[in-house]
């Protein structure tokens, strides 16, 4: 059986000054990710070092609204995230992503390795189509690094599948303003792109590719 292994790397965190109040900010959302998506996490969302974290899902449903409110969370940090999908050849622990390894976790440091020398946020490893993917993945990157906090909320809740006007309310802003981060932001597109990828990550993950 294949899972996805995530790995999630905070961008220079040692030039972060209030690391104390990073460090409590992850793990507050970490936590409730792992609440929020049980369903999905074979192995929770767990920081293995102080400046990574990693899990292993399922399915990659949910992947990137967790990945776009961690982002969210940890605004103005930004992090990088690493997919890799493959085998786990060690006993899957339930409790804590420790202790495992097998091809899906070697792929996922493969793409933090990458996307470090190489620049980016997103990369994904062992998708039969992965060159497209990571082509799709560094566009995001590119525009998303160039958001305000609030762009970036509203992506999150967009990516979420919330309407206009519940984002406009949990954000206090107003519907045009809204309607003008979609079409300026290119949100829509972006969340079909993720979407997409998703998709072709699930289809891997029940034809049984990237072992």
């Amino acid at each position: 059986m294949n899972y996805l292994a995530l790995i999630g790397d905070i961008c220079s965190s040692r030039e972060v000054l209030e690391r104390g109040e990073l460090q409590t900010k992850l793990e507050v959302v970490l936590t409730e990710l792992n609440l929020r998506n049980k369903k999905a996490l074979a192995s929770p969302l767990t920081i293995t070092l102080g400046d990574e974290f990693q899990a292993v899902l399922t399915t990659a449903t949910p992947l990137w609204a967790m990945v776009a409110t961690i982002q969210s969370r940890l605004f103005p940090t930004k992090v990088r995230f690493g997919v890799g999908l493959g085998r786990i050849d060690t006993p899957i622990n339930r409790k804590a992503a420790l202790g495992m390894d097998g091809p899906a976790f070697h792929r996922a440091r493969d793409a933090i390795d990458v996307l470090k020398q190489h620049g980016g946020l997103y990369r994904v490893e062992g998708l039969p189509q992965g060159e497209l993917t990571n082509h799709s993945l560094a566009l995001v990157s590119h525009l998303q690094e160039q958001w305000q906090h609030n762009r970036l909320e509203v992506y999150r809740l967009h990516l979420a599948g919330h309407p206009v006007r519940d984002i406009a309310n949990e954000l206090e802003i107003s519907k045009s303003a809204v309607y003008k981060n979609i079409a300026d932001g290119l949100l829509g597109t972006l969340a079909d792109i993720s979407s997409a990828i998703s998709t072709c990550l699930d289809d891997a993950l029940r034809g049984n590719h990237g072992n």
